[in-house]
């Protein structure tokens, strides 16, 4: 692999995106802007098979120990959405907003814990744009719901994530991602 040299002030801006972005470390900061930068300008990223830094596109991955790096819901992108449960709920307003449930046929519609109310207790937050209130989730429970409203709605949902540098992550440092609905 080759060595790339970066002026002092280039290597603090890189540090600073990083940490904005939520990655690691400055060279995965650098393979990200690459990739968005192909992405725009419609080429086709070099694949080497094998690539540790490789991304994995699974239809079961163990989610826990990963964070949110960039995600959609029906062709919206999401702000700095690290956690599962932002996707989550923003998958829940487009599920709520494409059929016109009320707060009580919203809440009998998921398969997670959630009042039609506001209720503050017991790992329960309000959303305040939905009228519910939804119980926390693992990372795993909480794309399994997203997963099932894309599908069941037919509204688009993308999310890339990574797993973080821990032995107990599925895979330490890679960048997965995973796609449902229409």
């Amino acid at each position: 692999m080759p060595d790339v040299r970066v002026n002092d002030a280039t290597f603090a801006d890189l540090q600073s995106i990083a940490k904005w972005l939520g990655i690691e470390t400055p060279p995965r900061t650098i393979d990200r802007l690459v990739r968005e930068k192909m992405d725009q300008l419609g080429l086709k990223p070099s694949d080497t098979p094998g690539d540790p830094q490789g991304e994995i596109i699974t239809d079961d991955p163990d989610l826990s120990h990963t964070r949110i790096l960039d995600a959609s819901v029906g062709g919206e992108r999401l702000e700095k959405p690290k956690r599962w449960k932002s996707l989550l709920v923003k998958m829940i307003a487009a599920a709520r907003k494409g059929s016109g449930m009320d707060p009580q046929a919203l809440s009998r519609e998921l398969q997670i814990l959630s009042k039609p109310y506001e209720y503050n207790s017991e790992g329960y937050t309000y959303q305040p744009e939905l009228g519910i209130s939804i119980q926390g989730q693992r990372a795993q429970d909480a794309w399994k719901e997203t997963e099932r409203l894309a599908d069941k709605y037919r509204i688009a949902v993308e999310v890339r994530f990574q797993w973080q540098e821990k032995d107990k992550a599925q895979h330490p440092g890679r960048i997965g991602s995973l796609r449902a609905g229409s």
